[in-house]
């Protein structure tokens, strides 16, 4: 953590007792008259995994897959993009916070946009994230939940939350929880996993495996789709290829298999891709996906904000508005 995040984020709430070295602490103590947070790493570790577990073994597993500098991709900046419809040249200098940050796939553009970063998760993502983005004048991790940090209230231009929402217990109180991190004239864009009701192979065969798969031990999980995912993905690719039924057909076969045929990546590229997000799609302990009508109805009853916007996009249902 460098010190001067620490005064722009922290210092009202938390007296800060640590030994810095060229600006950062690396170990320290945030302290109040309530609690004593531990800063270890450079991260102040607010919570433990709690529920959480499957995404720590994810992302330290996983730490680069998903990034635009290391894989030669630009599926994260095309997403960002697209989805919250930010021009990044006005990130520049303003406050964001990141929550579910993971292993930093947004973080690192919102970074290079110039953005002032917190960047928060409940795993320990976060020191996969610090791996990948480096000690940063600009950018704040903490290891905490992303509903209950009332010390950073009211301090953001921006909050964005993509991947998240649905794994948490309540997901219409997480995003009241977003919203108040805003300032007036702030923006905010979030998105949820989509609710359907046809057959397809993003969704029939999870929810038939998960009451099973979130219980399992999640490294003899990940195993055993490290196994099982090379033998299958050959054929999950011809079936998909069939025109117009190949993705109900894939919905009735009971094998999940996050098979992706239109990002451009190589048969091995595929492969660790379908690993790692069907890993994704059956572990977590919540899951929880909603209409487009649903979360419409979150930024409605919110009665803080206005320019609402909801549409279907790249994970599911996206909701962009800004804080009256």
């Amino acid at each position: 953590m460098h010190k001067s995040m620490y005064n722009q984020f922290l210092r009202d709430k938390f007296k800060l007792k640590g030994n810095i070295k060229k600006g950062f602490i690396k170990e320290g103590y945030l302290i109040n008259e309530k609690d004593k947070i531990k800063i270890k790493n450079y991260i102040p570790r607010f919570v433990d995994e709690n529920y959480c577990e499957s995404f720590s073994l994810q992302w330290n597993k996983f730490k680069d897959l998903q990034l635009d500098s290391k894989n030669g991709y630009n599926h994260s900046m095309d997403r960002i993009k697209k989805c919250t419809k930010w021009n990044l040249k006005d990130l520049k200098g303003k406050s964001l916070l990141e929550c579910g940050c993971g292993p930093g796939r947004f973080t690192e553009i919102f970074l290079k946009a110039g953005a002032k970063v917190v960047a928060v998760d409940m795993s320990s993502a976060v020191d996969a994230n610090l791996e990948n983005n480096g000690m940063r004048k600009n950018l704040l991790l903490i290891q905490g939940d992303i509903i209950n940090l009332p010390f950073l209230h009211n301090k953001f231009d921006y909050v964005f939350c993509y991947g998240v929402i649905q794994h948490t217990p309540n997901p219409r109180n997480t995003f009241d929880s977003l919203v108040r991190y805003l300032k007036k004239g702030g923006k905010i864009s979030i998105d949820n996993y989509r609710r359907v009701y046809l057959p397809t192979g993003w969704s029939t065969p999870k929810y038939l495996w998960r009451p099973i798969t979130k219980r399992m031990n999640k490294e003899k999980l990940l195993k055993f789709i490290e196994c099982y995912i090379p033998k299958y993905i050959d054929f999950d690719t011809k079936i998909r290829k069939i025109p117009k039924i190949g993705i109900i057909l894939t919905g009735i076969i009971p094998v999940p298999c996050w098979n992706y045929l239109k990002k451009g990546y190589t048969r091995k590229e595929r492969i660790e891709h379908a690993i790692m997000d069907t890993f994704d799609a059956l572990s977590p302990t919540y899951d929880k996906p909603k209409t487009a009508e649903m979360v419409r109805r979150w930024f409605i009853k919110n009665n803080h904000l206005n320019n609402i916007e909801v549409f279907t996009g790249f994970n599911g249902i996206i909701g962009n508005a800004m804080k009256k």
